[in-house]
């Protein structure tokens, strides 16, 4: 059964990421970014983890989960390395209603992290649906050197163009045409030869 890849909106809504060694600080920069408020619950604390909490968009406590942790939380992010306590903290949530991703746990999980490439307000998504998420990292670092971060810029002012086509293009087939001109511009001028079509 596929999954549906979606965009999920969490600025301001609560997070909670329970771990914060390694892969919880994986979670937390892919969080961070969101303007979700994240809960950061751990007994230990990766130095970059700390150094990333210091937004006041996130809060650390140094000590033991407690399922009243899940109160309200928009998201759950189980990244403990005690597989029994990700499986607990992942049927709780589940039980309230809350999307969870139990790290390394693909059954228990509800939603999976993407590996995220973005380039101005273009945003790529790649996921293998927990089964292998380093191809997934692989493909992003990729792209990478496919389309250099200074075509960000280029995008951006695509997106402007656009823009200014719904304003004085009203007739949805004259604009329909104008942006396929755009694009077909776009690539034939700026795509790099890698990405032509």
């Amino acid at each position: 059964m596929a999954l549906l890849p979606l965009f999920h909106d969490l600025s301001n809504r609560s997070v909670l990421l329970v771990g914060a060694g390694t892969v919880g600080r994986d979670k937390l920069r892919a969080l961070a970014p969101t303007g979700a408020l994240v809960h950061i619950v751990a007994l230990q604390v990766h130095p970059d983890v700390a150094a990333i909490a210091s937004s006041p968009r996130l809060r650390v406590e140094r000590r033991a989960f407690r399922s009243e942790d899940l109160l309200g939380k928009a998201l759950v992010v189980s990244a403990t390395n005690d597989p029994a306590l990700n499986t607990a903290i992942a049927a709780m949530a589940r039980d309230l209603g809350i999307p969870v991703n139990a790290v390394d746990d693909p059954p228990r999980c509800d939603v999976f992290f993407a590996a995220t490439w973005r380039r101005g307000p273009l945003t790529v998504a790649l996921g293998t649906e927990g089964a292998f998420p380093g191809l997934a990292r692989s493909l992003r670092e990729t792209l990478d050197h496919l389309v250099p971060e200074d075509d960000g810029d280029l995008l951006q002012a695509l997106v402007e163009a656009r823009r200014e086509l719904f304003k004085r293009l009203p007739d949805p087939a004259a604009r329909r045409d104008a942006l396929l001109q755009l694009i077909q511009a776009f690539r034939a001028t700026y795509l790099h030869p890698e990405l032509q079509p």
